[in-house]
């Protein structure tokens, strides 16, 4: 089968930025004044619906740095791996690279991100994880991408609510951002008088069937589901949904917020499909600054020309952390251990994802007001009426 044009353009960007690192004498240390930012996504495995456009949105922000003139006149390299969505490569990679980079960008999902929490914390560099499902720490090294878990769910259940929806059901699968997800609406149930989780199933990410898990959540009666999971687990459930005729709106997490997924879920996608969104997937930029639409609008060109597709999730996420990291660096007055209290002096920073608003106990930068709700139709994502 022949390769795709816009895979090809990638494997071709990730194999010169591998090559940059090796020229760069990765074995013995810096050997130049360019700044190096290490980017660990899923770019295979069972993340790499995520992992892929994460890297490419990765690539296009560093393109834009150097166009502009790089850090005060630095370059600015990316130095890529593949963690093949696994934590212990996700750990490997880390390892390889955590001498040679200022900061590093991902991994893509809570279970990888976590997996190098640690060591990113004992040799004190910025970790800006690309998953919304993991807890940060105040004043430490790790920094998350996105909203949190509980804000994206906070938004599913007052759009619910809204229209009289007020019986739910969870289906979760047993990874960290099923159980982040499943903890999150237990959490948000509880702040939201009216509103009843009234039943709830696990699975595992491997499981080809959640028939039975499903139809004991069903039979609670609720008025909607949520189902909280990623890639092909995700798609696991749904395709229960289907094959049980089962007529409710379903609710999924942002990791899904992807065409790829869409293409796998095209034969059995919910009649109501629902994803709480960050303002790149329902803004018509009449809501942000001229600054943040025009950052858009180039983000949309740029990514259009080189890789002949409109981005996703992963893409922006990714390009807003290396932006962010960039800025930080160029404010940034020592050494790499103490770059996170220069991010976390940012506030009003523009991105494509939103406008950031960083503090020592908040490594995010976004909050509820950055989500609403988007419907899955037509191939693609399309905003609800009203939030």
């Amino acid at each position: 089968m022949p390769i795709p044009p816009r895979v090809l353009a990638l494997l071709a960007s990730a194999l010169a930025a591998s090559l940059a690192l090796l020229a760069s004498g990765c074995g013995g240390g810096r050997t130049d004044d360019a700044y190096r930012i290490g980017v660990i996504t899923s770019q295979t495995g069972a993340s790499s619906q995520l992992g892929l456009g994460e890297l490419q949105g990765a690539q296009l922000a560093a393109d834009l740095v150097n166009a502009r003139g790089g850090i005060h006149g630095r370059q600015l390299e990316l130095v890529v791996a593949d963690d093949l969505s696994t934590p212990v490569q996700a750990v490997l990679a880390a390892r390889r690279m955590i001498d040679n980079v200022d900061a590093v960008v991902g991994p893509s999902v809570a279970s990888t991100c976590n997996a190098i929490t640690p060591l990113a914390q004992s040799s004190r560099t910025v970790q800006y994880c690309l998953s919304p499902g993991i807890k940060t720490a105040p004043g430490g090294q790790v920094f998350s991408a996105s909203v949190s878990t509980t804000d994206l769910i906070r938004r599913t259940l007052a759009s619910w609510q809204a229209k009289g929806i007020t019986r739910i059901g969870l289906l979760n699968s047993t990874d960290a951002s099923g159980q982040e997800g499943a903890a999150s609406l237990r959490t948000a149930v509880a702040g939201r008088p009216g509103t009843q989780l009234v039943a709830a199933a696990t699975f595992e990410p491997g499981a080809v069937s959640v028939t039975s898990q499903l139809q004991a959540v069903t039979s609670a009666a609720p008025q909607a589901l949520v189902v909280w999971s990623t890639g092909a687990a995700a798609a696991v459930a749904l395709k229960a949904i289907s094959q049980l005729g089962v007529d409710l709106p379903v609710a999924t997490t942002n990791g899904n917020l992807t065409y790829a997924f869409l293409r796998r879920i095209a034969d059995y996608t919910p009649a109501t499909l629902l994803i709480p969104a960050t303002r790149n997937f329902w803004s018509d930029g009449t809501d942000r600054s001229p600054p943040a639409a025009g950052l858009e609008a180039t983000f949309h060109r740029d990514f259009q020309a080189r890789f002949g597709g409109q981005p996703d999730f992963g893409p922006g996420v990714a390009y807003d952390a290396v932006l962010l990291l960039a800025d930080a660096l160029g404010r940034h007055p020592g050494d790499r251990t103490t770059l996170n209290e220069t991010l976390e002096r940012t506030t009003g920073f523009v991105g494509v994802v939103g406008t950031y608003r960083f503090r020592p106990d908040d490594h995010r930068g976004l909050g509820l007001d950055d989500v609403a709700m988007v419907r899955v139709a037509g191939g693609g994502f399309i905003a609800e009426q009203g939030r």
